[in-house]
């Protein structure tokens, strides 16, 4: 195994910003990311007021389905106690969802190990699964290869309803015919038979995206004590009751701070994230499964369509009474999290760290700061066949991503392409409609009025020549296909639809290929908290 580091390709320029130069974007967030402010932070955070207790029967109850480790049960009593956390989170997509799921993982749990030995406190890595989540197009999906192709495999039950992800059921047989397409497009390999036995041994009695997520995360990170908690679970809301209240008491507050704070974003050059609205409540109320966002007209908190209306009063009582009734958004999860957890840092992919942007002014309206917003680690896996491709055509990993490797492709294509045939078959072309114009010029002189047959039969003329050309342009990449499959083959693995690896696939590849004891060797890998993309050779 080899590490090399580079500085993070495709990174948006509020990304960027943050990686690079942090410093100037204190307006936005309350610590920069490093050692000074992690010590900072475990300082002046006063963290003796949160539901220790409550929080740690939650997890205990959430978790015992799945099973708990002896490291998840002591980091469970660490966190009953004066523990503080490193956490992040996820959607809950098949099969893990994509790899950045199980960096962010690793990232918490290298992150906490770390600060539990720098700082000398227990440091405890926790992962949120977003359950209440009910956008499942982001979710429902995972892509495979067939035919030399990426092709995007939907789990093909449609639901009616668009119900939050800890609430959506599969069918046990469509999943299990569902999950077989997708290992049979696996390479066979030592590891096949028993992941793919393993994982419908998860799903068995796990049958909602959330479980199943929840099964298979645990599965893999127990033994490192990773604890495990489902945003949209009951138990979670009610302990969540009073924090909701406050959430409500204060949503105009909160709306008109974050409008504010995300225009001065906007104005500074890094764009709208999360496009706030000043009448936004930044609550969801949930029925029967489903999530309508509220919004704030003449003291009312409504949703137009589905014909909802709550008072505050009304609102106020739904919060103490029923609190599972109640739903974060985008602008008020982050403030939960920081209501309900005692965190030290939080480990952010590049989309989060720019919504985050926008919300320091709302924490503060709870004299709150934000916790030590930690990039997350992100990883490319180069396994032996692409490190010797890539010897081989003499690239590198940046060749891959700024492009090189297809522009290589198509000098190589161009090289060998003979240019006097298409340019021959287009002036066959121009010589055919210049005769037909001369043969239609005698026809209208002649008064024969035979225009409209010429038309029809120049069309002909002109698809045939077509064909022939198409015909030949297969022929002549089919000839060349052994090698510019090579440049395909790099381009599929390491920037799979044109981004990261860790953004289209799944841990499955990647574990049939390597089996179980791939995730312990990521583990051990020496990461650096440096906001550098991490290449691992294995």
């Amino acid at each position: 195994m080899r590490l090399e580091q580079y500085t993070q390709p495709f990174a948006s320029s509020f990304y960027k910003k943050y990686l690079e130069d942090v410093t100037n974007l204190s307006s936005f967030f309350h610590y920069e990311w490093n050692q000074k402010a992690l010590t900072k932070r475990i300082q002046e955070a006063d963290f003796s007021k949160h539901k220790r207790t409550e929080l740690a029967e939650v997890i205990t109850s959430y978790m015992s389905k799945y099973g708990i480790s002896a490291k998840s049960s002591q980091h469970i009593d660490e966190l009953r106690n004066n523990g503080v956390v490193v956490i992040g989170g996820q959607q809950a997509g098949i099969l893990s969802g994509p790899l950045y799921s199980i960096h962010k993982a690793i990232s918490v749990i290298a992150m906490a190990k770390q600060q539990r030995e720098v700082l000398g406190v227990p440091v405890i890595p926790v992962f949120w699964i977003a359950g209440e989540d009910h956008d499942i197009d982001e979710i429902n999906h995972v892509y495979i290869e067939r035919s030399r192709t990426l092709q995007k495999l939907v789990y093909p039950e449609k639901s009616r309803t668009k119900k939050i992800a800890s609430e959506s059921t599969f069918d046990l047989q469509l999943m299990d015919s569902y999950l077989d397409e997708i290992f049979k497009s696996l390479p066979e390999s030592l590891y096949t038979k028993n992941l793919q036995s393993k994982v419908l041994e998860l799903l068995e009695n796990n049958l909602t995206y959330t479980s199943f997520f929840t099964a298979l995360m645990n599965e893999l990170f127990q033994e490192e004590g990773l604890l495990l908690l489902d945003a949209a679970y009951e138990p979670l809301r009610k302990l969540e009751s009073d924090y909701f209240q406050l959430q409500i008491l204060h949503a105009s507050e909160i709306a008109k701070v974050v409008f504010e704070h995300e225009d001065k974003m906007q104005q500074e050059g890094f764009g709208t994230p999360i496009q706030a609205k000043e009448s936004a409540a930044h609550l969801f109320y949930v029925e029967e499964g489903e999530r309508f966002l509220l919004e704030r007209v003449n003291d009312q908190f409504i949703h137009e369509v589905k014909g909802l209306s709550f008072t505050l009063d009304e609102m106020m009582e739904i919060a103490r009474e029923h609190p599972e009734k109640l739903s974060n958004n985008v602008v008020t999860r982050p403030i939960m999290q920081e209501m309900v957890f005692p965190v030290l840092s939080f480990i952010a992919g590049p989309g989060e760290i720019a919504y985050w942007g926008t919300l320091k002014t709302a924490f503060e309206l709870f004299d709150m700061k934000m916790p030590v917003l930690m990039p997350r680690i992100s990883i490319s896996i180069v396994n032996a066949k692409m490190q010797s491709l890539l010897e081989k055509l003499s690239f590198t990993i940046e060749d891959v991503w700024n492009g090189t490797v297809q522009d290589a492709k198509l000098n190589y294509i161009n090289s060998n392409r003979n240019e006097q045939i298409p340019h021959l078959i287009e002036k066959m072309k121009e010589d055919l409609i210049e005769k037909y114009d001369k043969l239609e010029q005698l026809l209208v002189t002649d008064g024969l009025k035979l225009s409209p047959l010429l038309q029809k039969n120049l069309k002909n003329h002109e698809k045939q020549l077509k064909f022939i050309g198409n015909t030949v342009e297969d022929t002549f990449l089919s000839k060349l296909d052994a090698t510019t499959n090579r440049y395909d083959r790099i381009s599929m693995n390491l920037i799979p639809n044109g981004g990261l690896q860790e953004r289209t696939y799944t841990p499955i590849q990647l574990l049939n290929e390597y089996g179980p004891s791939l995730i312990q060797q990521l583990l051990e890998v020496p990461y650096e908290f440096n906001g550098k993309h991490h290449v691992i050779y294995l």
